[in-house]
This record gives structure tokens, sequence and C-alpha cells, in this order.
């Protein structure tokens, strides 16, 4: 099945060598990044270390996390970071906290063996679910055990696996370690053909995030905010997801006159993209990278369209939504508000995030909506409601505080794994 996997992956990587030297004609940045794309470049760095790739922002912050701990741990472990998209590749930790980070190739036959033999890593830890076939059948091959950590397996990615089993069943087998979210997981990683031997529930990796150094106060006057202004925030939109956002901000206005609102994209690329959705939604939005923001106070908002900042900027809202939840994307983390204290709100399509949503309904930290009309209702009430407010943000500092401790299981999971030096 992997023979096949690869003949399907002939087109891609022609059209990858054809397209990645015009590419790099752009600037000195993307023809480095395709140059790691390609394993043309290996990344300096000490072998018989271990190697954390993670696929983008929200995994870049668990490899970031990891590393740390890892460090922590072992002072004098090598260490490498990667990542597959350019914004995850953004927020890497960066040498000396790490040895090095990179872009990780793309998973054509041959090229993750490069970057292997250059690092001779005593282990190779993946991210949530990035199952990626030439990478483990070549690390295989060198004999570097593969962990899975903060591991998750959605139901529909499960449909996928179960087509694909001829292919992904022999992968799941050969990985030494996984450590799963939850006892869900467990099951539906075993059905893919993982060993049960192998696995065992660590926890959510996300539960022991550092908590943002958000000062409201603060960021009230670098905005140029009234200190009693309310404040809605929007976070980790997806494509189609602003239109229905900017509905619910217009309807909680009627109601609510002098609301501001924040506005992120997933994606900072989108930016223009969900100001243009602002405009024809009537809104004007200062942009948070421009510094303007400061205009946006004498207007409806800001649109934040920087990597890094939304997680502290959720502090001034009275209530949040969680993004690519109310389209079908499957929702993004859910404890970036309920760690800054703020009402959690998000909508129908979760199942990317499916155990964490049940654990905020459950604990009484934030609430479902199934519409724009209902999160803009929401809104409205609860900035009319201090008491339930304050009962949803304390409940959410209550379940991220309670169910820390992900991380020090996730490290002895790795360190189990690793081969010796």
């Amino acid at each position: 099945m992997l023979g096949l996997y690869n003949a399907l992956l002939l087109a891609p990587r022609a059209l990858a060598a054809a397209w990645a030297p015009l590419a790099s004609l752009r600037d000195a940045a993307a023809a480095r990044a395709w140059d790691e794309r390609l394993a043309r470049v290996v990344p300096p760095a000490r072998p018989s270390g271990i190697w954390i790739h993670g696929a983008s922002v929200g995994e870049a912050h668990l490899v970031s996390l990891l590393a740390e701990a890892l460090r922590r741990r072992l002072p004098d472990l090598p260490l490498y970071a990667s990542a597959i998209s350019p914004t995850g590749r953004s927020r890497l930790p960066e040498p000396p906290a790490v040895d090095a980070a990179f872009l990780a190739p793309l998973d054509f036959r041959g090229l993750p063996g490069r970057l292997l033999d250059a690092l001779a890593p005593r282990a190779l830890v993946l991210v949530e679910t990035e199952i990626w076939p030439n990478l483990l059948r070549e690390a295989s091959d060198r004999g570097v055990p593969a962990a899975i950590v903060n591991a998750r397996l959605s139901p529909a990615r499960m449909t996928r696996y179960r087509k694909l089993r001829p292919l992904y069943a022999p992968l799941l087998r050969g990985i030494a370690r996984i450590g799963a979210q939850g006892h869900a997981e467990v099951a539906r990683f075993v059905a893919a053909g993982a060993k049960p031997d192998a696995i065992e529930v660590t926890g959510n990796l996300k539960y022991d995030l550092p908590a943002p150094d958000a000062d409201a106060a603060s960021l009230r006057l670098g905005l140029g905010l009234a200190p009693d202004r309310p404040v809605v925030a929007a976070g980790s939109t997806g494509p189609g997801e602003e239109r229905l956002v900017i509905e619910a901000f217009r309807l909680a206005r009627k109601r609510h006159p002098s609301l501001f609102l924040l506005l992120a994209p997933r994606h900072p690329s989108r930016a223009d993209e969900a100001e243009a959705e602002a405009r024809r939604g009537g809104l004007s939005l200062g942009r948070l990278s421009s510094r303007a923001a400061q205009a946006g106070a004498s207007g409806d908002g800001v649109l934040v369209d920087t990597i890094g900042d939304l997680a502290s900027l959720y502090a001034l809202a009275t209530a949040a939504f969680v993004g690519g939840s109310l389209v079908p994307i499957g929702g993004h983390n859910l404890l970036e508000p309920a760690a800054a204290g703020v009402p959690v709100l998000f909508g129908p399509h979760t199942h990317h995030v499916a155990e964490l949503a049940a654990d905020v309904e459950a604990a009484g930290a934030g609430l479902r909506v199934a519409s724009a009309r209902e999160l803009g209702e929401v809104w409205s009430a609860l900035l009319e409601d201090p008491p339930r407010r304050e009962a949803l943000a304390r409940a959410g500092e209550a379940l991220v505080r309670d169910n820390r401790g992900a991380l020090e299981r996730t490290v002895d999971l790795v360190l189990s794994c690793a081969r010796p030096s």
C-alpha cells in the first residue's frame, strides 16, 4: 500500500520540484523554506536528540511546551523542532531553546530519510495526528522509535483511516508509544490498528499551556479603549465564519451600541478577506499589526492580524467565541479564553475538539451556540448578566487548573521510548 501511496505522490512531487525554483525567486526566506521542504539542506545540530514535530500554530505551541519540559528534565539533550506550515514554523522555539527549528520535509519517499540520517535522533515525537507514511517508515527503517503525543483521532479522520487501513494500520502498529488525550481516543487508535499495550491516557497538553501574561487595563490603554467600553472577541475564525460573527455582533450591538469587536482569523494571511467582510457588514476595524488599532477604538473594533497576541487579548472580552465551529471546520482551542478568565462560546461543529467541548460544557465554563443569531443573543445576555458571566469565567479557570498534569506524563512517555544514545 505504501508503494501505491508513493505512486500517487509522483505528480505532486514533480510539481513541487518545478514550483520550488520559481517560488524561491521571491526572496531568500522562500528559497530557504523550499530547501527545507525538499530536504536540500539539513540544520546543523548535535545528533542523538529528540525530534518533535507539529503541523501548524496550535501544535507549535505544544512543541514549545514539550521542548521546554524535556530541556528542564535533561538539560544536555539535543532537541529539534519542526512544523509544516509557515505560520507554525514562525511559532516554533528557536535556539538555544532547541538545537534546530525547521520546516519538515514533504512526505515524498527519501526526503524524511535525509533529515533522519543527519540528525540520527533517539526518538521521533509527533504531536496530535501527524501520521505521515514515509516519515514513519523511514524512521522505522533506521531504528528510530516514534511516539504520538497529545494524540487525537476524530470520528471523521477515523472514517478515512478505515478506508485506508492497509496503509495506516501497519504504520500505527509500529508506533512505540501513544499518549492519548482521553479514553475515546484510545479506542479509536486501537480500532485503527495501534497496539493496545502501546497506548496510555496522558491527558490533553493544552491544559498545561501557560496562562497568558495579560493585564486588561494595559491592553485597553494600548488600544485606546475606554475602561467601561464592553468588548466581545471572536478568535480563530475560518472562511465564511467572519460573515456570521459580524451578523452576531451587529445583533448584539442593537442592545449595546458601544460594543467593541476583537476579530482574529485563524490564519493572519486571511486578514484582507476578513477586513473586506467587515466592510461589507458596515464595520470599521483597525489592524493590530499597523498599531493603528487605536484608531479602531473610535470605530467598531480591531482586526487581530498578528500571530501570538490573541491569547492575551482574550482577557479584554466579556465573552469570547472560538471559531472553526459555526462552520464545519471542527473547532479550535477552547481553553485559551478559559485560561484568560473569560466565558467560552462555540458553535455546533467541534469534532476536532470534541472532548474539550464536552469538558467545557460539563464544567459550566462555556456555552454552545447553534447559529449567528444565537451567538449575538448570548453575547447580549452575558453583557447584561455579570453574575452569570463571573460564574462561567471562574468555572473555566477551575477547569484548566484541575486538569493540569499531562505535560509531566507526556515527558515520561517520550523518554520511555527514546533509544539510548
